[in-house]
C-alpha cells in the first residue's frame, strides 16, 4: 500500500532538538493532545550483530568493549561509542594468502553502528541495514555489499578503487564521502555525493554516471536520474534527525517503523498526503507522533508496538 503525508502551511516552532509544525488554527485541539502511552518507546541506538567468516555471530549490543575477535593478521575491537574497528597487523600484509574471507555486520530495526574497515574506510550503518566485506581487501579492488542505508568516508588509495554493490547498482570511488539509501521496500536507490567524485552504474554497465559534489543519482526501474541533492537531508539520519522534505507518508512511516522497531498500519484514506519537517531521532516515539499530529493531517492510535495512522 502506498500512502502519503501532506505538508501544512503555518508556523515552524523549535523545541530543543525537536522541530514542530503548527497550522494557523488554534493549536489547543484534539491534534495537540499528549499521548497516554503506558510504556513509551525509546529511540534506537547502537545495536548490531557481527557474523564472522566461520559463521559464528557476535552480538555487539551485549558484548563488552575491547577486543571482540582476534584472527590471523588482524583483530576486531569494539569501542564504548558503538564503533567497530579492524586493526590490521602490518607485518602480516605480505604473508597473507590469497584466500578471501568475509564478515557481515547487520543492524536490526532500532539499531545503528559505525565500523572502520580493514583499509581505514569509515562506514555508518542505519537501521535495518547490513554490510558484507572482506577481512582483507584484494590487490586490485576494495568491494563491499550493502543492503539498506549507509554513509561512507572512503580512505584514499588511487591504486585500488572502492566499490559498493547495492541492489542493481555499483558505486565506484577512490576516496570520497557519499551516502547510499537502498532499502528494498523503496522504489528508488539513492546515491548522494558530498565530497570527491563517484561513478554510479548498473551492474552490467561499464560506463555509468559520474557524480560531482552536491549531486545524487536515483535508480528507478533500471534508469538513473541525476540531479542536485539536498546533502543535509541525505545524511540527516547520521546526524540524528528525521527530515521529511514534503515526503510521502509511506516513506515517513517506514523511517519511523525502522528506527523505533514498531509496526505501523495506515488507513487508506491517508493516500495523497505529504508532510515536510525535521524531528530529532533522539526523542521517544510519543513525542514524534505528537508532532506529526500537529500538522492536523494525521492522527495515531498506539497499541503496544503497533501504531495505527488515521486521517
Amino acid at each position: 500500500m502506498v500512502v502519503h503525508f501532506c505538508g501544512c502551511t503555518g508556523i515552524v516552532y523549535t523545541i530543543g532538538n525537536l522541530v514542530s509544525f503548527f497550522g494557523k488554527e488554534n493549536r489547543n485541539d484534539e491534534y495537540a493532545h499528549k499521548f497516554n502511552v503506558a510504556k513509551d518507546i525509546a529511540p534506537g541506538g547502537n545495536k548490531a550483530v557481527l557474523t564472522l567468516a566461520d559463521g559464528s555471530k557476535v552480538n555487539l549490543t551485549d558484548v563488552g568493549n575491547g577486543e571482540v575477535s582476534k584472527q590471523t593478521g588482524f583483530k576486531i575491537v569494539k569501542t564504548a561509542s558503538g564503533h567497530l574497528h579492524y586493526i590490521v597487523d602490518p607485518s602480516f600484509e605480505s604473508k597473507q594468502s590469497q584466500e578471501v574471507t568475509y564478515n557481515t555486520i547487520e543492524t536490526p530495526n532500532g539499531g545503528q553502528y559505525q565500523i572502520t574497515l580493514p583499509d581505514g574506510s569509515e562506514v555508518w550503518l542505519d537501521a535495518a541495514s547490513s554490510l558484507r566485506y572482506p577481512t582483507k581487501f584484494s590487490k586490485n579492488e576494495r568491494k563491499v555489499e550493502l543492503t539498506g542505508q549507509a554513509y561512507f568516508e572512503i580512505a584514499k588509495d588511487p591504486s585500488k578503487p572502492f566499490r559498493v554493490i547495492s541492489n542493481k547498482q555499483r558505486v565506484e570511488v577512490y576516496g570520497t564521502h557519499f551516502n547510499v539509501n537502498g532499502y528494498k521496500d523503496q522504489l528508488e536507490t539513492i546515491t548522494t555525493l558530498l565530497e570527491g567524485s563517484v561513478r554510479v552504474s548498473l551492474l552490467n554497465d561499464k560506463v555509468g554516471n559520474l557524480l560531482r559534489p552536491g549531486e545524487q543519482a536515483k535508480l528507478v526501474a533500471d534508469r538513473f536520474e541525476v540531479g542536485p541533492a539536498d546533502v543535509d537531508e541525505a545524511i540527516a539520519w547520521k546526524n540524528g534527525y528525521f527530515v521529511f522534505p514534503d515526503e510521502d507518508v509511506s516513506a515517513v512511516l517506514n523511517k519511523i517503523a525502522r528506527w523505533y522497531d514498531v509496526e505501523v498500519i495506515c488507513d487508506k484514506r491517508l493516500e495523497g498526503t505529504k508532510i515536510g519537517g525535521t524531528i530529532s531521532r533522539s526523542k521517544n516515539l510519543s513525542e514524534v507522533l505528537r508532532v506529526l499530529q500537529l500538522t492536523k493531517k494525521i492522527k495515531f492510535k498506539v497499541e503496544e508496538r503497533r501504531i495505527v495512522a488515521m486521517p
